[in-house]
């Protein structure tokens, strides 16, 4: 290989390792916040459920980095720009459920820092404001391995009351991709395709798989699990 080549190769092999080296850091830096989550944080479900960055520290790059592209549509704001992302439900055999399950993910962009994430209505149907705080600040504490790129934490209920059911996730998602039986546990797996607002062909492909696993006895969930850009989230729940 000539040398300018060599080069190159090796100038933008480093240019894309710092940025993903940053952008990592920001992620870091936004899972220890949930730790003080009513410092950094609000709830609310005004749109629909609605999480306010008090302290924003995630960017308009580190999102577009992290989806892979750009998003589906913009809109321009009085408090900046209007970012939704659709998120496409995939299914293995047929589709009875038309679009009722897509996820449409609306992101405030305020001078270039993302402030505030929605999620659709429904994930208020079966979940409460409190314990939503409450699970999100059981990520604040999640077991790091930056190697392997994966956080594991875990979720106290004060009882199995406070630990969502098979049917509390088949409500708020439909019915899953695939479903995997143990003789204990039932694991549902949900898969979604990026609905992508780029017209350029060679846009990339991104997909988000996640997965649920339910005590086969009572139905509980036992754990939950997202992988996005190769990264792992997973969150164990036990209960008093």
């Amino acid at each position: 290989m000539p040398p300018r080549r060599l080069s190159l190769l090796l100038t933008s092999a480093t240019i894309i390792l710092l940025i993903a080296g940053c952008v990592y850091s920001r992620l870091y830096t936004f899972q220890r916040q949930l730790n003080n989550f009513e410092s950094n944080f609000e709830l609310n479900d005004n749109r629909g459920l609605t999480l306010v960055f008090k302290n924003p520290v995630l960017e308009s790059g580190d999102i577009v980095w992290l989806m892979k592209n750009e998003p589906t549509s913009k809109a321009e704001l009085e408090e900046g720009e209007l970012w939704t992302y659709v998120f496409e439900k995939q299914y293995l055999v047929s589709n009875d459920e038309g679009d009722e399950y897509d996820i449409p993910i609306m992101m405030v962009m305020n001078g270039e820092m993302l402030t505030e994430i929605t999620f659709p209505k429904r994930f208020l149907k079966d979940l409460s404001i409190p314990l939503l705080k409450k699970m999100f600040s059981s990520m604040g504490d999640a077991d790091i391995n930056k190697l392997s790129k994966s956080a594991k934490s875990k979720f106290e209920g004060e009882s199995k009351d406070e630990i969502p059911r098979m049917r509390n996730i088949i409500d708020t998602l439909g019915e899953p991709y695939y479903i995997e039986e143990s003789e204990d546990t039932s694991t549902f797996t949900y898969l979604y395709y990026l609905v992508s607002g780029s017209a350029d062909e060679d846009r990339e492909y991104f997909e988000f798989k996640t997965e649920f696993k339910f005590d086969k006895e009572d139905e509980t969930l036992q754990k939950a699990t997202g992988v996005i850009r190769g990264m792992s989230m997973s969150l164990d729940f036990t209960s008093e």
